[in-house]
């Protein structure tokens, strides 16, 4: 018994030490002028949808829970939107070639249709990015309509 209760104070105590272990969250940044939404002028049921389930991750608008603060859950939130970042960023959307552009959308909508995205160890969480057949449905339709535009600049 007594070395259970030792145990509990050394990873009481080890707790309250990863704190102090620095997460370093990717920065946001509020400029939306070269954002996929605002440049392909997305109606607002697409920001909506890929506002709750893709941006948190893909753009530098994240949302950070009060969670995301806390080691070490903080490590793997602030991994996660860097490797998302890398991935696709959509704050970065406007420099982008129209051919990646394209490749994007239609990724995207691959992604979304086969579930793959976004990923289940965020919907644990963000129960909201779960999307509905029908939510899927207006996003694909948008990126296919997009996507034809692009073609026809």
């Amino acid at each position: 018994m007594k070395l259970l209760k030792y145990l509990i104070y050394v990873l009481i105590a080890a707790f309250f030490l990863i704190q102090f272990i620095p997460a370093n969250l990717p920065e946001n940044n509020n400029d939306l002028s070269r954002d996929l939404v605002v440049a392909e002028r997305a109606p607002d049921k697409v920001k909506q949808i890929l506002s709750k389930a893709c941006y948190d991750c893909h753009s530098n608008q994240t949302n950070y829970p009060w969670y995301s603060y806390v080691a070490p859950i903080s490590w793997l939130v602030s991994r996660d939107t860097r490797i998302g970042r890398e991935e696709l960023n959509l704050s970065d959307w406007s420099d982008l070639s129209k051919r990646k552009k394209i490749k994007v959308l239609n990724e995207m909508a691959e992604e979304m249709e086969e579930r793959n995205m976004p990923l289940k160890i965020y919907t644990v969480i963000h129960r909201d990015a779960i999307l509905s057949d029908d939510e899927i449905k207006t996003v694909t339709d948008w990126t296919e309509s997009v996507s034809a535009g692009i073609l026809g600049d």
